[in-house]
């Protein structure tokens, strides 16, 4: 008998290896996927102003690293106290207006740099809801709690969404003529916006993605959440708050993605690194022993190995915490 689709995600013509450089933006389901790749060694950034979850936020976002246009200080947003971008996370909250912007426009630096070398863009769209400041007439990523008088909620419609990106991707291809792009739609189910309006919504982002990849060469499509919706498809593999995939889902997506998208070359490079990984989260309850310390020593000739055969490894995180006595 068989209980799930095992669905086949396919493979895009050009496999991602650790040569290659990735840059990743979109709802905190990306953040699980980037942290992957990050432990893995692959190179990749990750979501330069916290996580996005509507379309038009994230273009607002990849237009203004494109221009690398920085923050002006009528762009910050005074609340007790402390200063915030309604187009960035919480976690950018400073307690001046001027550290708050060098943060920020160092980032726009260092992401319009990322921009021209990319060797892919990989987005995933959250939610086709999106809120509008009534004041300032613009679309926010963030509303911060400030109070829901100030702001609309939209939906985005497909087309719009599409031919949107389809522009933001002409002027990508300008600067970084080798870009490839690819998009999924995040499993994370919005229930606060009700049951039917997140179906609706993820819908919408649904026939966008498609729509995008079919209007542009280079566009590739992964089903992330059809394969939590529609091959998993049971409520046991997500969180107590049933919106959230939970770490088995993740797993499996994972598992989806590295087999179908990830360099097969690279596969006996990224067991030893996922070894590495394990070793390196390895805490005993008494490190002051011989026996941690031989396993220590263990784990720095491996990276040692590892960093000889492949030199474009970061490994100087593990090998500090190994070299410690």
């Amino acid at each position: 008998m068989r209980f799930h689709l095992d669905l086949d995600t396919g493979s895009g013509p050009a496999n991602i290896g650790h040569r290659q450089s990735l840059l990743l933006m979109g709802s905190c389901f990306t953040e699980h996927i980037g942290r992957r790749l990050s432990d893995l060694k692959l190179n990749c950034a990750t979501n330069p102003f916290g996580s996005v979850f509507n379309p038009e936020s994230m273009r607002q976002a990849l237009t203004r690293l494109l221009e690398s246009k920085p923050f002006g200080e009528s762009e910050l947003v005074e609340q007790q106290g402390s200063w915030l971008s309604l187009d960035t996370h919480s976690s950018f909250t400073k307690s001046s207006q001027q550290e708050l912007l060098t943060t920020l426009n160092t980032l726009v630096s260092q992401w319009h740099g990322h921009l021209k070398t990319a060797d892919w863009l990989l987005l995933t769209f959250g939610s086709a809801y999106y809120y509008e400041h009534i004041m300032q007439r613009r679309v926010v990523a963030n509303c911060h709690k400030l109070p829901a008088k100030a702001f609309t909620k939209k939906m985005a419609d497909p087309a719009t969404i599409t031919d949107s990106y389809t522009m933001l991707i002409q002027k990508l291809r300008k600067l970084n003529p080798e870009l490839k792009i690819m998009l999924t739609v995040s499993p994370v189910k919005h229930l606060r916006d009700g049951v039917v309006e997140n179906n609706l919504s993820k819908a919408v982002l649904t026939v966008a993605a498609h729509g995008i990849v079919k209007a542009n060469e280079q566009c590739f499509y992964f089903p992330a959440y059809e394969l939590v919706n529609d091959d998993l498809r049971d409520y046991r593999f997500y969180e107590a708050d049933l919106a959230h995939p939970n770490q088995q889902a993740i797993d499996y997506v994972w598992q989806k993605f590295s087999g179908s998208w990830l360099d097969p070359a690279s596969r006996p490079l990224l067991d030893r690194l996922a070894a590495l990984n394990t070793a390196f989260r390895h805490r005993p309850l008494q490190e002051d022993t011989q026996a941690f310390a031989d396993f220590k020593n263990a784990q720095l000739q491996k990276c040692r190995e590892l960093k000889t055969a492949f030199p474009y490894l970061d490994l100087d995180t593990e090998m500090t915490y190994f070299l410690q006595r």
